[in-house]
């Protein structure tokens, strides 16, 4: 996988031609292709897990107006 980073900043920063290009890039195509599912289950893994949402159906209920409590001397 490395070479194909180094590989598209090339092909970002300079000119590589398309035969090379493509001659370069297939074994990471060929690793993809062989063990992206791999990949994709550990990135799913990984990936830090959402919260789940509160449900927006509860109702909202006012705040009850209460008496200030009176204080002790």
């Amino acid at each position: 996988m490395a070479d194909a980073e180094t590989l598209l900043d090339e092909v970002v920063h300079g000119s590589v031609p398309p035969q090379e290009r493509r001659a370069r890039a297939w074994p990471a195509i060929e690793t993809w292709l062989t063990d992206g599912e791999t990949f994709l289950r550990q990135a799913r893994v990984s990936a830090p897990h959402r919260r789940p949402a509160l449900p927006v159906a509860a109702p909202t209920r006012p705040l009850t107006t209460a008496r200030p409590a009176q204080r002790s001397r």
